[in-house]
């Protein structure tokens, strides 16, 4: 990539937006290096562009890429590292029903000299960090509580709730054994 910051949507479209496994094969091979490093929510490779096509092509093939969103990207020149927010659409095993993984990537660059001396950026390391458990988020009748903000907003809110009613029970009546005042919680 010349231009990391333009080019990084297209690079990511051709490899989850209903790619073919050739056009997998080739973006791999032109915008990673040879020695690659990937780490992902299940498996990690040290393996290289070989080794990732062949994840990126099993992943095809069982979880179906339908399309891709870009929440955000940041480009950081200096650190020579790109991050994505981003949404991607599945369709597992071409059958079951339409679903998306939300996940953060980083990917770290690397300059390499091409034909006519010119440096592009390649993609050195691939890290992606998942919002929520790719295989949770998919479980029939479970996967969308699992994967709603607001249920989860609302048990973390009873859990704390009910961990601040069971502290003030408790100081309660370790005050009334030791004699002291309740703390008071803020």
């Amino acid at each position: 990539m010349q231009d990391p910051a333009k080019e990084i949507e297209d690079v990511v479209r051709g490899l989850v937006e209903k790619p073919t496994l050739e056009r997998q094969a080739a973006v791999l091979r032109k915008y990673f290096t040879e020695d690659v490093e990937f780490t992902h929510f299940h498996i990690n490779t040290t393996g290289g562009v070989k080794d990732l096509i062949s994840i990126y092509q099993m992943a095809e093939l069982i979880v179906n890429y339908q399309s891709v969103e870009f929440q955000k990207i940041v480009y950081d020149k200096r650190a020579n590292a790109i991050t994505l927010r981003m949404t991607v659409y599945i369709r597992p095993l071409g059958i079951l029903p339409l679903t998306n993984l939300k996940f953060l990537t980083l990917l770290e660059l690397e300059d390499h000299k091409i034909e006519g001396g010119r440096t592009v950026k390649k993609i050195k390391v691939q890290r992606d960090f998942f919002q929520r458990s790719p295989l949770w988020s998919n479980v029939p009748l479970f996967g969308p509580i699992y994967a709603s903000d607001r249920i989860r907003t609302l048990i973390g809110t009873l859990m704390a709730t009910t961990f601040d009613i069971l502290k003030q029970g408790f100081d309660v009546i370790s005050s009334i054994y030791s004699g002291k005042r309740p703390l008071k919680t803020y």
